[in-house]
């Protein structure tokens, strides 16, 4: 009888995720922003319609949806590209996250009352950028060859997938701190702290183990089929080896797109009917990350809290966008580029969704009012991020084909 549930409700969710992305899109809206808030209507915070055992395996459908999304992400970077971003992408992984994050905690012991430390595990929840809205949106634009003479969206895949790492990291060590401080125990923040770079290079060095041991298979297979089930079995794997084991240093959604980026450097063009297999996947697959993420977020948490932490968001944000204009100090880039990657690393929705519960979960003081100002931020920053990524693509950035016209003309 569960499964039946399971099937008729994601069939229904399937095809209201579609129509409500249709109807945005019609208003010159992104997609996402449309299958977002029908998950809010349908889920549990309001109408309820979706059936508990449905919601009990919405992670494990995500998962599929954005491992697929970051693996194509991957296939889409080339490994001259990838020279030429390598710096600024680093830059982007870190300073960004790291300013917003301690701007956060600073201005939550002068407006929440909270210590540094408890500022700094709300600072760090709200830090990361959203994989679930800005890969997609880089993926699309990758594929209308926009913004391909400077590799700026593959710039922005490579900075955030890593972001993740250090927003994560940092508020599991504040977190850490808050928790052996009440428990009597004793934290190394530094060894914590060295963990991010360790991360970062264990991540790379297992996607590239990976690639050097399935490129042989990979040639072998001639069914582009069973290709395409090869990955994503390899794929799903990583993500269930990180989410079991809960390895420090191990970032399953770095290995997965820097996976698929060694993979396109080793098969070349055998990469392209992978990509168009893949692609397929994630056709449907983004109406239901989208949905589920939406189901995650309850406006109603953020009650009394809303006006100082819209006063908060903004400063941080704020100082985040100084973070990204910091970290492309140095490029080629024109004003109008870097306000697009300002835009583009706005958007917060995946960690926060998953994160905000647990300091309340855990028995933090006040893990209340961060869940509130987490979610908030979700509202805030997700439809605007998507909303700008799609107003100013194409306005700021060069469109392939474009600078030949103007030289023609």
């Amino acid at each position: 009888m569960d499964i039946v549930k399971v099937i008729i409700s994601l069939i229904g969710i399937g095809i209201i995720a579609y129509w409500s992305g249709r109807i945005v899109e019609f208003i010159k809206l992104p997609s996402l922003v449309g299958m977002i808030i029908v998950g809010m209507i349908i889920g549990p915070t309001f109408l309820n319609l979706v059936p508990e055992v449905t919601l009990n395996i919405a992670p494990q459908i995500k998962d599929i949806a954005l491992v697929t999304v970051l693996f194509i992400g991957g296939l889409g970077i080339s490994l001259n590209q990838m020279k030429s971003i390598g710096r600024p992408a680093i830059l982007l992984s870190a300073i960004p996250a790291l300013i917003e994050g301690l701007t956060i905690a600073f201005l939550s012991t002068k407006f929440l009352g909270f210590t540094f430390v408890q500022g700094g595990i709300l600072g760090f929840i709200i830090a990361a950028v959203s994989p679930a809205v800005l890969v997609p949106s880089m993926v699309e634009l990758i594929n209308k060859k926009i913004g391909q003479d400077k590799a700026i969206p593959q710039m922005l895949l490579v900075g955030a997938s890593a972001d993740d790492t250090v927003a994560i990291t940092l508020f599991t060590t504040f977190l850490a701190v808050y928790m052996s401080g009440s428990g009597g125990e004793k934290i190394s923040v530094i060894s914590e702290i060295v963990n991010i770079p360790m991360t970062i290079v264990f991540s790379i060095a297992i996607a590239w183990i990976l690639a050097i041991i399935t490129n042989p298979l990979f040639k072998k297979i001639k069914e582009n089929i069973l290709k395409i089930v090869m990955v994503m079995i390899i794929c799903l794997t990583i993500r269930v080896i990180e989410n079991i084991t809960h390895f420090k240093l191990f970032n399953s959604l770095l290995i997965i797109m820097i996976y698929g980026f060694f993979l396109r450097t080793y098969l070349g063009d055998m990469a392209k009917g992978i990509q168009d297999g893949i692609n397929i996947i994630w056709k449907y697959g983004k109406l239901y990350l989208f949905a589920f993420v939406g189901m995650a977020i309850n406006p109603k948490l953020v009650g009394e809290y809303f006006f100082i932490g819209v006063f908060m968001l903004l400063i941080s944000l704020t100082m985040r966008s100084l973070g990204v204009l910091i970290s492309l100090i140095g490029t080629n880039l024109t004003l109008k580029e870097r306000l697009f990657c300002v835009i583009a690393y706005l958007p917060k929705a995946t960690v926060q969704s998953a994160k905000a519960g647990i300091p309340l979960k855990m028995g933090v003081e006040s893990g209340d009012i961060m869940q509130a100002v987490a979610i908030l931020s979700v509202l805030i920053t997700a439809p605007i991020g998507a909303i700008g990524i799609k107003l100013t693509s194409k306005r700021f950035l060069t469109v392939e084909g474009e600078e030949e016209n103007e030289k023609l003309a």
